[in-house]
């Protein structure tokens, strides 16, 4: 049995979605199809706008309404790049009742790659993802659609996780360059608090520093308020007649606005966190030491774990194939792959682990470069950061809890430091050292899913 579709491929941009429809494969290829449509854009590859520029007859979302409801294509395709841009999109699909199947960005990549394809071209894309679920190989033997091949729709509390998430990294970064300005200005007219990192203990009160700058003085705890006075009537600034400026004092304000937000957000984290789905999670989370941000974080990106197994075990896979040698040097900081003849063995791969690393930012993929094969990390960069600082701050520092996957994570750190060369030198050090390290604490996250998910199933 073969599936008949219409397919409308979406690809979403900051303020437009291209988009194609197709009921079936193209014959001859999608190289073929492209070079003979290509030419007819405005027609076959039509653009919507979310802010049309009536100058330009530009067509509106409310024209993508209504494109869609002519038409009435059985499935959307959409690519998850930038959340917020493609939202006002979906809830439009989703408003008209059409099932939106989601591709993953690699995936898309990859596929489009493979059908030469051309490269940053939009009509392209749409094109790509309107053909991926009519193409043979994303079908089961029976000829139905393989879901594997698409990304997992996520509950709604872990969409909100990961909004809340991005709404504490957007904080972040706003507020690093109001600090560093204020700090300036403290350098001359409260020097002796220039370089206090503030927090606030109390939840509803602000950094003491910020607050008292602010004159938020309901904000600020007794204590922290006094002592901020005397220390300021003894600073050399107000000795010599420096006052506080307004601007200094508006950038103090910002930060409790901010510092106010930030413990909002992280009220609501806590609290989904508290719910029975993420009861497992917690406690494997709890061994390694994670924080609320970081468990979060890694949460948003792997619920539920199932997803990744197959009828509740790990997919591993064996193959005969020619295993090459495999030489790695490091260039203009990329890890340069060279490969040259080996033995053919047999070979065992754990695709849900693989699968799993991937999507925190622990996998590794080889791209071309020239002559070269470069070794690129992929997955999220910020879950990625996240075991970066895990290992520097409290692996390395020993701040762990008292849990046999933390002794674990020290002994293996141990070992990588004894592995030294003949005159004593330390072979692994720095990043090397570093990124062994969190391939660990990933590998080490994995297994303990595995182990809580099969006692779970007995």
């Amino acid at each position: 049995m073969t599936i008949e579709l219409k397919v409308i491929g979406i690809d979403v941009s900051k303020s437009s979605v291209t988009i194609h429809i197709l009921s079936c494969y193209p014959k001859g290829g999608l190289k073929a199809y492209w070079e003979k449509t290509r030419n007819k854009s405005s027609s076959l590859y039509p653009v919507f706008y979310s802010n049309p520029d009536p100058k330009k007859k530009q067509k509106s979302a409310f024209d993508f309404a209504n494109f869609l409801k002519e038409h009435k294509p059985d499935i959307a395709i959409l690519e998850p790049t930038g959340n917020h841009y493609s939202r006002l999109w979906s809830k439009i699909i989703e408003s008209l009742g059409i099932n939106i199947l989601w591709v993953g960005h690699i995936e898309l990549r990859r596929y489009r790659g493979g059908k030469n394809l051309p490269n940053k071209s939009d009509a392209a894309d749409a094109l790509a993802m309107a053909a991926y679920p009519l193409d043979g190989e994303h079908h089961t033997i029976d000829g139905e659609l393989n879901l594997k091949y698409f990304l997992m729709h996520r509950p709604e509390q872990i969409d909100q996780l990961r909004e809340l998430c991005q709404q504490l990294e957007h904080l972040n970064r706003v507020q690093n360059p109001i600090i560093n300005y204020a700090r300036q200005l403290l350098a001359w007219q409260f020097p002796e608090v220039a370089h206090v990192k503030s927090r606030s203990t109390k939840v509803g009160n602000v950094p003491p520093l910020w607050g008292w700058l602010a004159e938020r003085q309901l904000e600020v705890s007794p204590q922290a308020w006094k002592m901020m006075n005397n220390k300021y009537e003894l600073s050399a600034a107000k000795h010599y007649g420096i006052t506080i400026d307004t601007i200094l004092r508006t950038h103090a304000d910002w930060l409790c606005d901010i510092a106010l937000e930030e413990q909002r957000i992280e009220t609501v984290i806590q609290q989904l966190l508290a719910e029975d789905c993420f009861k497992i999670y917690n406690q494997i989370f709890s061994q390694f030491g994670f924080g609320l941000r970081v468990r979060a974080r890694l949460l948003s990106r792997i619920y539920p774990f199932e997803a990744f197994l197959v009828n509740g075990k790990p997919l591993i896979e064996y193959e005969v194939r020619e295993v090459k040698r495999v030489e790695k040097i490091r260039r203009d900081s990329h890890t340069i792959v060279k490969r040259s003849p080996g033995d053919v063995k047999r070979v065992k791969r754990n695709r849900s682990r693989d699968a799993f690393k991937m999507r925190l930012g622990m996998g590794t993929i080889l791209e071309q470069s020239g002559d070269d094969l470069v070794e690129v990390t992929s997955g999220s960069a910020l879950c990625r950061m996240s075991f970066w600082q895990y290992v520097l701050c409290q692996v390395e520092t020993e701040k762990l809890p008292d849990s046999n996957t933390a002794a674990a994570m020290l002994d293996y750190r141990t070992k990588l430091k004894d592995f030294t060369d003949e005159s004593g030198r330390q072979l692994l050090n720095g990043k090397h050292l570093q990124g062994k390290l969190m391939a660990k604490v990933a590998n080490l996250l994995f297994n303990l899913f595995v182990d809580a998910i099969a006692t779970a199933r007995s």
